[in-house]
């Protein structure tokens, strides 16, 4: 074979001229995404759908949909008309966060400026079908940036994963049940001096087999329409931020005039007191919302969860946090943030508070999981029952710190119970370390708006499940315990002689759970097993706002996590102030509360050391 010099003089200037088109700004090859740093790009929205079923995939075929798609297929909560940065690939040229959503299967391929004349998309384990396959051509871009996609969908097995349940509704025949095929018909505007999608129409006609006999037609329709570029955090993002908490919290207010509504009320069949729970949630978030202490609902409602007999860990943690908040200093999250004052003040309350505050913590220690010594490994039960689970350990740490802020002695002994117990149930690393870099807000300050360097380190990523540590991992799960590790190690460093092994044993346990964080990221879905992915997205991204802020860290692995969480809470706000709710384990009044907390930042950081 001859080498490229051997070639005659005009095929070898043609090469070279092909090469350097090739290479020019708004090439196929070049062309990517020019979005402000860490900033994003705003679309205006319009999806439909429909489905109908028929006998046989050929009358499938031919139906005319009319009925609504059922939520297994299109969950409730729709995935917002944005692109952030973050969400980009190292090329800027596509999105290459994970997709859970049949909707954001057209938005990843319409929005991939990498293709040319033909293109495949794998999405693995997209629920309930398995790995989608999408392929097909892709038209030449015309000169006023038009494109035409002409692709077909189909799916195969998901391949087994070792931390996969064997058996029950997550188990992959359960979560994976549905054949899937059909075509998708897409056609954007490119804009190559702008480097964007300007907009688009995608069109997907897909046949599901349910059954031997039962063949379902979804089409799906969504079109896009670009509104602006942003920069990350602008004054529109703060203004909609602050619009939302308003809105929100009115509605919140407004639900908890005559604290009567049954959603509020302990009844004699429910063994926990989950109406109490959601009291002194609503409570907890007006007080971070900015509502005075002495408003005559606030304080009423305040009057009222003073009087409940209350027994569960998350009723009794989350009454001690607003407790808390009902005694914390003016504007402390201002002074806290700022760095007029490093820590969180200590609460002054009025003797029948201090003596209410300590009746609800001795029965919330009393709640811990009766199998183990909890002087040796503190972990909780709802009641005080032979088991538990990390989510609730975790709201018990959070109502340990409310308590010791309210000036309540908590034992070293106890701190170091709590780190013993989420040290035990962390998953294993699957897969290599990886890199990890964290900014926190302090040097983001310090940097007074130059670009920090943000620390970098390498950790195996390890998250954490429900309870056992060979369950698979997901977000909302592995936020919840890093904050409880993040809580339980500030305990600690009040015993100037706390164990050094112990706290290196949780510094390294912390970055490996920020380091799983980082690589399985995404605000649009709770992140990780796939079985979780539609499921308790408010309490995922709390959890996570939750875990960021006890810490201090603004940026993960590079991403603005408040930014990219916010953009996604903000489009699931209705006319009425109220967030949508999805998928039927969340009510509203917890949906509104903790997208609000999310929103203002409620958590203030620990004394972490770091």
């Amino acid at each position: 074979m001859r080498s490229p010099r051997c070639l005659a003089p005009t095929l070898r200037a043609t090469l070279l001229l092909v090469a350097l088109l090739l290479s020019l700004p708004g090439s196929a090859q070049s062309l990517a995404w020019q979005l402000p740093p860490l900033g994003s790009v705003e679309y205006r929205r319009n999806c439909k759908s429909h489905s109908g079923v028929a006998e046989s995939a050929a009358a499938a075929h031919k139906l005319v949909p009319t009925e609504a798609v059922p939520e297994k297929y299109l969950p409730d909560l729709w995935p917002a008309p944005w692109l952030c940065d973050g969400e980009l690939d190292a090329d800027r040229r596509a999105p290459v966060t994970p997709v859970r959503d049949l909707r954001d299967v057209l938005r990843r391929i319409a929005l991939d400026l990498s293709v040319q004349s033909s293109g495949t998309w794998q999405f693995p384990r997209l629920v309930p079908f398995g790995d989608v396959i999408v392929r097909g051509r892709i038209g030449p871009r015309g000169d006023d940036g038009i494109q035409d996609f002409e692709l077909t969908i189909d799916r195969r097995p998901a391949t087994p994963l070792p931390s996969d349940p064997r058996s029950g509704p997550y188990a992959l025949t359960q979560m994976f049940a549905f054949d899937v095929n059909g075509t998708i018909a897409i056609r954007r505007v490119v804009d190559v001096e702008h480097g964007l999608v300007r907009s688009f129409e995608a069109q997907a006609s897909l046949v599901v087999q349910e059954d031997k006999k039962r063949f379902r037609h979804i089409v799906l329709q969504d079109h896009w329409e670009l509104i602006a570029v942003r920069d990350n955090q602008d004054a529109d993002f703060r203004a909609r931020v602050a619009a939302a908490v308003r809105s929100g919290s009115q509605w919140v207010h407004e639900s908890l005039k005559g604290v009567s509504a049954t959603w509020l009320r302990d009844t004699a069949d429910d063994d926990y007191t989950f109406g109490s729970g959601r009291l002194a949630l609503a409570v907890l978030t007006l007080l971070h919302a900015e509502v005075a202490p002495d408003d005559p609902v606030l304080a009423a409602a305040m009057t009222a969860l003073q009087r409940r007999k209350i027994v569960d860990t998350y009723s009794l943690a989350t009454a001690l946090m607003a407790l808390s908040q009902r005694y914390a200093p003016a504007r402390e999250a201002e002074m806290v943030r700022s760095g007029a004052v490093v820590l969180r003040a200590a609460r002054d309350l009025p003797p029948r508070e201090r003596e209410l505050a300590q009746k609800w913590l001795d029965r919330l220690l009393d709640n811990r999981d009766t199998r183990v010594d909890p002087d040796k490994t503190l972990r909780f039960d709802y009641d005080g029952g032979k088991r538990f689970d990390n989510s609730v350990s975790q709201y018990g740490l959070l109502g340990l710190d409310a308590a010791a802020l309210c000036g309540l002695p908590i034992s070293d002994a106890t701190w170091n119970a709590a780190a013993d117990h989420f040290l035990s149930v962390q998953c294993p690393a699957r897969g290599s370390p990886v890199a990890l870099s964290l900014l926190t807000h302090r040097e983001l300050m310090l940097a007074a708006g130059a670009e920090p360097a943000s620390r970098t380190l390498r950790a195996a990523p390890r998250g954490f499940s429900y309870q056992a540590p060979d369950e698979p991992p997901y977000g909302s799960l592995t936020a919840a315990s890093l904050a409880g590790m993040v809580v339980a190690r500030a305990g600690m460093l009040r015993n100037e002689r706390a164990p050094r092994q112990r706290l290196r044993d949780m510094d390294a346990a912390i970055e490996s759970a920020f380091a799983w964080l980082g690589a399985e990221f995404t605000p649009r879905a709770n992140p990780g097993f796939v079985g979780k992915a539609d499921k308790h997205w408010y309490y995922w991204l709390y959890s996570l706002e939750r875990a960021c802020e006890l810490a201090g860290i603004a940026r993960l692995c590079g991403r603005d996590w408040y930014y990219e969480g916010a953009v996604q809470i903000l489009s699931q706000q209705q006319k009425t102030g109220a967030f949508k709710t999805g998928g039927g384990e969340t009510m509203g009044i917890e949906a509104t509360c903790l997208a609000i907390l999310f929103l203002k930042k409620s958590t203030l950081p620990a004394i972490t050391g770091r």
